[in-house]
């Protein structure tokens, strides 16, 4: 089932960008600026999309002096894996830059497939993409 990124709010498009670069700076700081991360990047911001002025974010000089709370650090993790989802395609690399971005934050790897799994089935257990985001605290523990 392919989501609709036109349903998606203006905020709610706003908070993935902010969680997009915030990955990108995570990891590529961490050293993990590889091809397939590279690649993941370039599709995630195709499907956001990324505008020109965005773009300042990815300056490598940009940095943010604020360290994310926990609170940010799990909407970010629901927004890495609602973008895997965006498009309806499940990528094993997805899975992989997510899974070290869950584990640079201090969370288990497995904890995104989990929140995939619970995205995914969210439609058709009658509980909505809000409801998981809410509650995104229980899902995760």
């Amino acid at each position: 089932m392919k989501l609709d990124k036109k349903k998606l709010k203006p905020e709610e498009i706003s908070s993935m960008k902010d969680s997009f670069f915030h990955i990108y700076h995570i990891l590529s700081d961490d050293g993990f600026l590889t091809k397939e991360f590279v690649g993941c990047l370039l599709k995630w911001s195709i499907q956001l999309p990324l505008s020109e002025g965005d773009l300042k974010y990815i300056n490598p000089f940009y940095q943010s002096n604020e360290k994310p709370t926990r609170e940010e650090t799990l909407e970010h993790l629901f927004n890495l894996v609602y973008m895997i989802y965006l498009d309806g395609i499940v990528e094993d690399i997805e899975l992989e830059v997510v899974s070290k971005f869950a584990e640079e934050m201090g969370f288990a790897p497995h904890i995104v497939n989990d929140l995939l799994k619970t995205i995914v089935t969210a439609p058709y257990d009658g509980v909505g993409i809000d409801h998981v985001r809410s509650h995104l605290k229980e899902i995760l523990e």
